[in-house]
């Protein structure tokens, strides 16, 4: 059977990124999967949780655990402050909204290699940057990767010296080709990344998360899974650089999650390591005995309940429930 478009449903489309057919499609499941399609059907409603689940029937802790898998995806963010002007329909819910990334690489059309001349010719820095940027890469660059250059400077408004420790850090990570640079550049104009100083904290915080994550992926076991996304480096981030967990721990996290989960969820492991921080645990050792005194505080008011013969302690449920609840705190 040859499969065709019905042309006649064409009249209003909506788009869908690449990313999702080309990488996520064998990942996402089929709630995920309606809960993305619903999402960007709607782009710019006030979009809740509830709500949605509400139009697809899914119940809402789905349509919760759907959005984190495309937060993680990098495809959607969920955004705690509602905007002015806009309420959800309770104080719990919220709002939920498409990636407001970047200008897209495509918007402007890169300078003509005679504008791009003569720019060069009159401004020595740009100059200086074209020269500098080949000695970096090792390698001539093209007309068009000089127009790359060029348009990041005159367009996003990117110093010269900004660009050039831009790309000696790509250079030193591996990526040197141009689309990788650009597509950095675009974010760093996009947050006003202009000074030396505001780059060399950018950098700075690039390199310890990246380490941060190079940690985290060696402990879970997940070092081949591709360049780590920005939730994946921001959470690995903040279990070791600020609530400072061993390596003991963040493998006792994963395996919980693991076995709870039946796979890696990066939302649910960093509501373990969460609530571990809160109550203070810093090893097995500690957390053993916390556990221990939890379940015999449960034990006891069970047995003041009468509910000595209770098979299933409360305290077990407890444990789960305060990992489960802590993730959306």
């Amino acid at each position: 059977m040859s499969i065709q478009l019905n042309l006649g449903k064409w009249g209003t489309i909506f788009p869908v990124p690449n990313c999702v057919v080309d990488e996520d499609i064998r990942l996402a499941s089929e709630n995920q999967l309606k809960v993305l399609l619903y999402i960007l059907r709607n782009n710019g409603d006030n979009l809740t949780e509830k709500s949605v689940g509400e139009q697809l029937n899914i119940a809402e802790g789905d349509v919760k655990d759907a959005v984190s898998f495309w937060v993680d995806r990098g495809v959607l963010t969920s955004q705690g402050d509602i905007p002015q002007g806009e309420r959800a329909e309770s104080p719990d819910e919220t709002p939920v909204e498409i990636k407001k990334k970047p200008r897209p690489l495509s918007r402007v059309q890169k300078p003509d290699s005679i504008f791009v001349s003569r720019r060069i010719s009159e401004d020595n820095a740009l100059a200086t940057l074209v020269q500098e940027t080949q000695v970096i890469l090792g390698k001539p660059i093209s007309n068009g990767d000089t127009a790359t250059l060029v348009m990041l400077h005159d367009t996003d408004g990117l110093p010269c010296d900004v660009l050039l420790m831009l790309i000696q850090y790509c250079h030193s990570i591996g990526k040197d080709n141009m689309r990788y640079i650009e597509k950095m550049a675009v974010g760093w104009a996009s947050e006003e990344i202009t000074t030396i100083e505001r780059a060399e904290e950018k950098i700075s915080n690039l390199e310890k998360y990246g380490e941060a994550w190079n940690r985290v992926a060696l402990i879970f076991g997940i070092q081949n899974s591709g360049s780590p996304t920005k939730a994946q480096q921001e959470n690995a981030n903040r279990w070791i650089n600020e609530w400072h967990f061993s390596d003991e721990m963040l493998r006792e996290a994963y395996e919980r999650c693991v076995n709870k989960k039946n796979n890696f969820n990066i939302t649910y492991t960093n509501g373990i390591l969460k609530n571990w921080n809160k109550q203070n645990i810093s090893s097995l050792k500690e957390l053993k005995e916390y556990e221990e005194k939890s379940r015999k505080k449960s034990s006891e008011n069970n047995g003041n309940n009468g509910n000595k013969g209770d098979n299933n302690p409360q305290v077990s449920y407890d444990i789960d429930k305060y990992e489960e609840f802590s993730m959306f705190d």
